[in-house]
């Protein structure tokens, strides 16, 4: 059963007892706030995370939860998953532009990956976003990331900010024109993030 003290959650990238890309998790927890409680965001994030002890060595992604108040944060080993092809799936009716802790919707749409190690999701006829990642094409001259993702990742944020990406929308009629793909979230940042052939996204089955 779902908390519901606490409805959505940040997975933060800890690194040898260093929190990434803390003010762009903190810009997002405050829109959400202000969203969804009209609460003002008030408090400080690294001083909060630092009173739990974070590990000072290694790669860990924190987790926490909040609703009006914050939970406990976890400190989990991370290690990436390997995710190589994708099978896209229609998504119109999903509305994912919280990062809530209720990701229902989004796992019965994973069963429907058929062999392939993660989805790709469509909404309206335009590329959206994978199960916990927002994705990157390669046009052979630059990156591009889809305009209208179902959530605003943090990382996509940063690359956004910092010239390394462009946003436009993209159809899924035209994927197969790009080279490649990278998959990017909050706990994977841009060098870290392997380039994929195009080929590993499969198209809707007819």
């Amino acid at each position: 059963m779902m908390d519901q003290n606490y409805l959505f959650f940040e997975s933060i990238r800890i690194e040898n007892g260093r929190f990434h890309l803390l003010g762009l998790h903190e810009q997002r927890i405050g829109s959400t706030l202000k969203l969804v409680f009209g609460q003002n965001y008030a408090t400080n994030l690294e001083k909060y995370l630092s009173i739990f002890d974070p590990p000072s060595e290694g790669l860990f992604k924190c987790r926490l939860r909040y609703g009006m108040t914050f939970d406990r944060p976890e400190f989990i080993a991370y290690k990436p998953k390997t995710i190589s092809s994708l099978q896209m799936v229609v998504a119109n009716k999903l509305d994912y532009g919280l990062k809530r802790e209720d990701r229902r919707e989004i796992e019965a749409l994973l069963n429907k990956r058929n062999n392939c190690d993660d989805i790709l999701m469509i909404r309206n006829g335009f590329v959206t976003d994978t199960s916990y990642c927002n994705i990157v094409f390669f046009t052979g001259k630059d990156w591009v990331t889809p305009a209208n993702p179902l959530l605003e990742g943090v990382q996509r944020s940063f690359l956004i900010q910092s010239g390394v990406i462009r946003s436009e929308q993209i159809h899924y009629k035209e994927v197969a024109h790009f080279q490649c793909f990278k998959l990017i979230n909050a706990m994977i940042p841009w060098d870290s993030a392997p380039e994929r052939n195009i080929s590993g996204i499969v198209s809707f089955q007819v």
